[in-house]
């Protein structure tokens, strides 16, 4: 992974973003269930994650869902659910234990599309994996698309603001996080997600940082 690219956020402005990191990648590792879950995104150490729970025992099956979104269009010449997969074979994942669902191109179709592959394996439970700052949309747009799906939440191992995905810039992920604080806040209006209850200090930190400039990742 790559060292951060010189784009000068501020000290003030990063602490400001890591009071949204901290709340969205907010989550208790689970216990076992039938499959994990990885939602495809730019960061291929959520397929890292993923493997690690079947090496432990934690789940039988991988499903890795994805195909382009805001921040991959000609990232993966295949989608992301192959580079994941990819990506799970060479660590040594089974081919028996993968599921790839290609066609995803947001939190919702993730869930959605994946839903009858994984129930037509006899998945009654999942870990739900992700980057750690899309594990709070995931965990608000599963009650919509599936709901009654016992689930659990696990992080890719990425720290903040640091050894970013190829490509991405420290300002990248703060307009990132600011955009998916604001489609927390509006997205269950449209019914596309359960509403989550949005604390504070990180309302005002969405609001101070858009003041600030980071709005080129605002829902329209």
């Amino acid at each position: 992974m790559s060292v951060p690219a010189s784009d000068s956020v501020p000290p003030a402005d990063l602490a400001l973003a890591r009071v949204l990191w901290d709340w969205q990648s907010s989550h208790e590792e689970p216990g076992p269930a039938d499959a994990a879950l990885g939602l495809g995104s730019y960061d291929v150490r959520v397929a890292d994650r993923c493997v690690e729970l079947f090496r432990e025992g934690r789940v039988r099956l991988v499903c890795f869902s994805g195909a382009s979104g805001n921040f991959t269009e000609g990232r993966f010449p295949r989608g992301e659910a192959h580079a994941f997969a990819e990506r799970a074979r060479a660590l040594g994942l089974p081919e028996e234990a993968l599921i790839i669902e290609p066609a995803a191109r947001n939190t919702a179709d993730n869930i959605r599309l994946a839903r009858p592959l994984l129930e037509a394996r006899g998945v009654r439970s999942i870990i739900l994996v992700a980057k750690p700052n899309m594990l709070a949309r995931g965990r608000a747009t599963l009650p919509v698309h599936w709901p009654g799906v016992r689930a659990g939440f696990s992080a890719a191992p990425v720290p903040f603001a640091r050894d970013l995905a190829p490509g991405r810039t420290v300002r990248d992920l703060v307009e990132e996080l600011v955009g998916d604080a604001e489609r927390l806040r509006i997205y269950p209006d449209r019914g596309w997600q359960a509403r989550v209850v949005i604390p504070d200090e990180a309302a005002e930190a969405v609001r101070e940082l858009i003041r600030r400039g980071y709005g080129g990742h605002l829902p329209r």
